[in-house]
């Protein structure tokens, strides 16, 4: 009887250090993962517009309008070689997104008076890219090559210029 009270006594101590252990290492792994996701590239399952939907792109643009979000300027243009300039700032390649990106605007190509295709402009620092959005929902992320990169910040460097 005596030997069944210390083997019962000694199981319900491993049972209670076994679950205190489980527990410490429970809340050190949420620690560790809540780190991680601040710094590390998320991946929103976003697939990139192929080479055939920006050809296409291309070929039916006639206008794009760009409005700035927190810049008091938009940006019409209607000049085909301009227009389609513009689709060529999409790489056929997806981009790497983090959660600290923010938009700077949005891209509207349109033609005969619709719109035909939408995206937000990214354009900080490790955040180059166009999210394309339809319905209001994004559906395609496409890195945006230098040549995008510079013609968004040349336009913002030329607001900031006009407000000093």
């Amino acid at each position: 009887m005596k030997n069944q009270k210390l083997l019962l006594c000694f199981a319900s101590i491993c049972c209670i250090a076994f679950w205190s252990c489980q527990s410490g290492n429970t809340n050190e792994s949420t620690t560790t993962e809540t780190v991680k996701t601040d710094t590390v590239f998320i991946d929103p399952g976003y697939p990139a517009l192929g080479n055939q939907d920006l050809s296409k792109l291309y070929s039916q643009a006639e206008k794009v309008d760009i409005i700035f979000y927190n810049h008091p300027i938009s940006v019409n243009q209607e000049d085909p070689a301009s227009v389609k300039s513009t689709v060529l700032y999409a790489t056929p390649a997806s981009p790497k997104i983090t959660a600290k990106c923010q938009p700077l605007g949005r891209l509207s190509w349109m033609a005969q008076g619709t719109i035909i295709r939408e995206a937000d402009i990214y354009c900080d620092t490790g955040c180059e890219y166009l999210l394309f959005i339809e319905n209001n929902k994004p559906v395609a992320a496409n890195a945006m090559q230098q040549a995008g990169v510079d013609f968004f910040k040349n336009i913002i460097s030329q607001v900031e210029k006009q407000r000093q």
